[in-house]
């Protein structure tokens, strides 16, 4: 088959990660596959070389539209696979126009949408050939806010590419572990992700144990700010922020536990990441976490804003090693039987194929 997926950035992201994690899989089966965006950044040497890049010129959508058009007319494919909301506006009415099948997948709740972005997704979505939700959580805010017919939607679940390539330095890792509890996240820094939370974290924990480091791997438009309130709390050394780490895995292995603090999410890629890695997982019960964290066994979902509780568990598990190694275990052994590139892989072909 011939495949063109459309993304908005390879710069840093979840869905991005999912999308360039698709066409290196999808073109491992022998599908040729194109994958396409209007910026390209450090996600694109992720790309294996049998994946072609094709740059859609403009952010702009309606831009960025006419020049997929064009692509269009001189390029056939048997699937347009679209991620995420600009990607989807882009590619429906070129992809329509020019006869293609086109699939929409879903990744963030879009809780944020305004009245008439919940139109605009519902017009367009009703253009689409299929609608793929992240998780089961996805599927049913879509199906209440946009009312489409079950029948064009189905769930395929995210899933984690193994990635083991680089290494930290050793210097790197002294620095880091020597002893210390490490305390990890990974994503965007942005309002959605409450990462405030781990200043509130370290305060608590300074007063009860030294050894611990909180390690945040991203960026974003809140980094500065997070930066500078920080520096005036006084808690530099508890911090460690290396910005966007391409090669996440390296950094996994280091951690001790992960926390992810966000007030709304969809199916997160970074659970995964550090489930694959064996660590074991703590998160506020909100979008899809339930559906990777089954509470107690590969980590903890916690009642949302519940911040005592988020620091018992925390604690917990600094204190009883051997149990935080079990549950790593159980994270990684559901990971890779739940959440697999292959079993992915293997659903977006049989999903491509009932299209054709």
């Amino acid at each position: 088959m011939r495949i063109l997926i459309v993304v908005n950035t390879l710069c840093y992201g979840g869905a991005e990660k999912q999308a360039v994690a698709d066409a290196n899989s999808l073109a491992a089966e022998g599908n040729d596959v194109t994958l396409g965006c209007h910026m390209i950044g450090d996600l694109a040497r992720r790309l294996s070389p049998e994946v072609k890049l094709y740059r859609i010129g403009s952010k702009n959508v309606i831009v960025a539209a006419l020049l997929l058009f064009m692509h269009l007319l001189s390029n056939r494919y048997d699937i347009i696979h679209s991620h995420m909301f600009w990607a989807e506006r882009v590619s429906i009415i070129p992809g329509k126009l020019t006869r293609h099948r086109v699939v929409f997948n879903e990744h963030g709740l879009g809780l944020w949408r305004k009245w008439y972005h919940v139109v605009t997704m519902r017009l367009i979505s009703m253009l689409a050939d299929k609608v793929v939700t992240s998780c089961q959580e996805n599927y049913r805010v879509r199906r209440k806010q946009e009312k489409l017919d079950p029948d064009k939607m189905v769930v395929i679940y995210n899933s984690v590419e193994e990635n083991s390539k680089g290494d930290l330095s050793s210097e790197s890792l002294g620095e880091l572990h020597d002893g210390k509890f490490i305390i990890g996240y990974a994503g965007r820094f942005n309002a959605v992700k409450r990462l405030e939370l781990f200043l509130n974290i370290a305060e608590r924990l300074k007063d009860r144990i030294k050894d611990f480091k909180i390690v945040l791997l991203g960026d974003g438009d809140l980094r500065r700010r997070l930066e500078r309130e920080i520096s005036g709390r006084g808690l530099e050394e508890f911090f460690h922020m290396p910005g966007f780490v391409l090669e996440v895995s390296q950094y996994y292995r280091t951690f001790d536990v992960f926390v992810l603090p966000s007030k709304i999410e969809g199916f997160s890629l970074a659970l995964l990441e550090a489930g694959a890695a064996s660590v074991p997982l703590i998160a506020f019960d909100v979008g899809g976490n339930s559906e990777i964290i089954v509470n107690g066994v590969n980590g903890y979902t916690i009642p949302n804003n519940d911040i005592d509780t988020l620091m018992e568990r925390i604690i917990y598990l600094r204190e009883h090693e051997g149990f935080r190694r079990k549950m790593g275990m159980a994270a990684h052994r559901l990971i890779e039987g739940r959440f697999s590139v292959s079993r992915r892989t293997d659903d977006l072909q049989r999903l491509y194929r009932s299209l054709q």
